[in-house]
C-alpha cells in the first residue's frame, strides 16, 4: 500500500505495521512482524515494487518485542545486502526472541545515528523499551511503539513502559519537524503530524 511517495505499508504481515522506504541507495524495511511475516514482505517487494530482497540495505528494529522483530532473522536470510539496525540496549532482548547469526551485519545505535546512504536519521527513544528508537526520513517519522494511533488519535503504549522515560522521549521527538507519523501499531497520520503530537502531549500535562 503506497502511503506517500517512496513509503509503503506491507499488506499481509502479522503483528505490526511493516513499512518499506524506497531510497536512492536501496530498500529500507522498518519492523517486520511475527514469525512467518517475511513471506508477505518478500511477496510485496517482488509484486508491488518490482524488486527483490537483495535490494534491501537496512532492516530497522524499532524495539525488541516479538510482534515487531520475530521474523527479522528469516527476512535477513533472504537479504544478503541488508544490515540490521538496532539499539545496543535491545540486543540481548532481541536474542531472546529471535535467533541472531554470528555473521550478521549490525548497525548498533547508542544515541543518534545517520544512515548516510539512505538519508535516514535514527534517534534513541527509550521508554517503551530501554533501546527503543525512532527513524526520520525526510518529513516522515517512524515511531515504533513510542506512541500508538487509534481511532481517536494518539494513545500511550498498552504494554508496560517506563512513564518518566517515555514522557521525556515524547517531548524530544515532538520537537522534530515531520509531516507524517507511522507507528508500529494502529493508524498513521499524514499532515501536520508534529503539531498533532504536541497537542496530545499537552493534553497529558507534561
Amino acid at each position: 500500500m503506497l502511503l506517500i511517495p517512496g513509503i509503503y505499508k506491507v499488506v499481509g504481515n502479522r503483528g505490526c505495521n511493516c513499512y518499506i522506504i524506497e531510497t536512492g541507495a536501496g530498500l529500507v524495511v522498518i519492523d517486520s512482524g511475527l514469525l512467518g511475516s517475511d513471506t508477505a514482505i518478500r511477496r510485496y517487494i517482488e509484486m508491488q515494487l518490482d524488486a527483490t530482497t537483495e535490494d534491501i540495505i537496512y532492516i530497522i528494529v524499532t524495539h525488541a518485542h516479538r510482534d515487531v522483530a520475530e521474523s527479522v532473522p528469516d527476512l535477513l536470510s533472504y537479504s544478503p545486502n541488508a544490515q540490521l539496525v538496532i539499539h545496543k540496549a535491545d540486543i540481548e532482548a532481541f536474542k531472546r526472541i529471535a535467533f541472531m547469526p554470528e555473521d550478521i551485519e549490525l548497525v548498533i545505535i547508542e544515541d543518534r545515528h545517520t544512515l548516510e546512504d539512505a538519508d535516514i536519521e535514527i534517534h534513541h527513544a527509550p521508554g517503551h523499551t530501554a533501546g527503543s528508537i525512532v527513524a526520520k526520513y525526510d518529513r516522515a517519522l517512524f515511531c515504533g511503539d513510542v506512541v500508538y494511533i487509534g481511532a481517536r488519535g494518539f494513545e500511550l503504549p498498552r504494554q508496560n513502559y517506563d512513564r518518566k522515560l517515555l514522557m521525556e522521549t515524547l517531548k524530544k521527538i515532538a520537537e522534530m519537524q515531520f509531516n507524517a507519523i507511522f507507528p508500529a501499531h494502529g493508524r498513521h497520520i499524514i499532515g501536520n503530524a508534529d503539531r498533532k503530537l504536541r497537542e496530545f502531549i499537552g493534553s497529558l500535562g507534561i
